[in-house]
């Protein structure tokens, strides 16, 4: 028999025979209903409609948090409710066999204000200084109150999220630290596509076999986010880091302000084996993204069957309305030097505004890139500052491909800056079959493709 623990506003109501009534404030409310269905081997834990403020709360072994229609669980603004080193609203730690169920919502009651720009993220550096000399107002908005991540999973075991409306979190949405077999279907993740920043839709850190289907995801910063970083946060020599691998993206909406599908920059475990196929990408600032910058080789990565609708937002989000940036780097001199290898686009169509690129390291070429069925039209930028130039631009690869793809521009607005369709440098065994474009520029002299050092496959 199930058992199941109902939640009046200050009230925990079990099975008949098994009834506790507690006149609490509500965080102490719903965590009683937790603990008592876990007490008695699982459970479900069940709002009911209301609207529940309250600090963090905690998971246990074999318990599902289940809200109700109209029921709210809103992060609470007052510090008092928060203890010291409570990062999240909802939390687990070591938990096996847990569940968060909807059709209710979990607000994290974000806060901000537009103020003047402080500091540089050395990131986009250049596109902030571009900005600058674009004559545009160097302000953007930063949050305020309590700050928090929504949902924070951690080292644990068999987790299901589904149903439930996950929106406005100051930071990142549903984070999964080092876990293990994790179902996420037909949930609703939102935060602003303005003021949202580090308010990411899903993070998947150091965590394998991951089933994601059937969302809509609308968020400021990136929309799915694949890491690999060590549980406690602490970067030291030697610390055991897990690989984030078997994950799938299917059937599903995003939207972005930074990228809609993203690995890194956090790298330092391997990622591999991930799949994101059949997926609707609209008013995003970028499609795809891989930025290795911690020692890390990610690997074995296909995107399929996605649709595209790019658009440039302001300065401080990264991306260019670009479809995809793929990027090795070093995080610090010291840093160890990753890799990217075995990537594929196969089968993408939709509009663009800025140049997607793909770029090795001075001394490690990316390995085994593909992009296949590609289809793009290239629109003018929608945003002041102006850095779109050529299409794509592909920089340092070891085993290239590049079959049927489609690149057009829009002539009737056509952008001064705008250059060829396709720059090619430092590839080796380039296979390049079935491409169809020209060159974006009025000018005569610049061709379609431009190729710098490359050595195409011996026929």
């Amino acid at each position: 028999m199930k058992l199941i623990c109902l939640l009046p506003f200050f009230a925990i109501s079990l099975l008949a025979q098994s009834r506790c009534v507690v006149s609490q404030p509500v965080t102490q409310g719903i965590q009683a209903a937790i603990d008592a269905c876990s007490a008695k081997g699982g459970g479900i834990a069940d709002v009911p409609p209301g609207t529940y403020t309250t600090g963090p709360l905690w998971l246990k072994d074999n318990v599902e948090l289940h809200l109700e229609m109209g029921a709210k669980i809103l992060l609470s603004q007052n510090t008092a409710d928060w203890p010291t080193g409570s990062i999240a609203l909802i939390n687990s730690r070591g938990a096996k066999n847990i569940a968060i169920t909807g059709p209710g919502t979990i607000d994290g009651n974000a806060q901000y204000e537009y103020a003047p720009m402080r500091g540089i993220d050395e990131e986009i550096a250049s596109e902030i200084e571009n900005a600058r000399k674009s004559g545009v107002e160097m302000k953007r908005y930063y949050r305020t109150g309590v700050q928090k991540f929504l949902v924070v999973l951690k080292d644990s075991r068999n987790v299901r999220i589904e149903g439930i409306r996950l929106v406005n979190s100051p930071l990142w949405t549903l984070r999964l630290q080092d876990c293990d077999q994790v179902w996420i279907r037909s949930a609703y993740i939102s935060s602003s596509l303005e003021k949202g920043v580090n308010a990411d839709g899903i993070d998947i850190v150091s965590t394998s076999n991951v089933l994601i289907s059937d969302s809509i995801i609308t968020t400021g910063d990136d929309a799915i986010c694949l890491k690999s970083e060590p549980l406690n946060g602490r970067v030291a020599a030697n610390t055991p880091v897990r690989p984030t691998e078997n994950v799938t993206v299917s059937n599903s909406i995003l939207s972005s302000s930074s990228t809609a599908m993203v690995i890194g920059t956090e790298t330092y475990a391997d990622i591999r084996h991930v799949l994101f196929s059949n997926i609707i990408v609209r008013d995003s600032n970028r499609a795809f993204g891989i930025n290795v910058q911690d020692g890390a080789t990610v690997s074995d990565i296909r995107f399929e069957n996605i649709t595209f609708e790019l658009n440039r937002r302001h300065w401080n989000w990264w991306g260019d309305a670009d479809v995809f940036k793929f990027v090795l780097k070093k995080r610090t001199p010291e840093s160890r030097l990753g890799r990217i290898e075995n990537v594929t686009i196969n089968g993408a169509q939709g509009t663009a505004r800025g140049t997607s690129r793909m770029a090795g390291y001075a001394d490690r070429q990316l390995k085994n890139m593909t992009i296949e069925g590609l289809r793009m039209m290239m629109l003018p930028e929608n945003e002041p500052d102006k850095r779109a130039t050529d299409a794509m631009v592909i920089d340092g690869v070891q085993g290239l491909t590049l079959r049927n793809i489609h690149i057009d521009w829009d002539k009737k607005s056509p952008e001064p800056s705008w250059g060829g369709a396709l720059v090619l440098r430092n590839i080796d065994d380039l296979e390049l079959t079935g491409f169809h474009g020209a060159a974006g520029s009025s000018n005569p002299s610049i061709p379609a493709i431009r190729r710098e050092q490359v050595k195409e496959i011996a026929r």
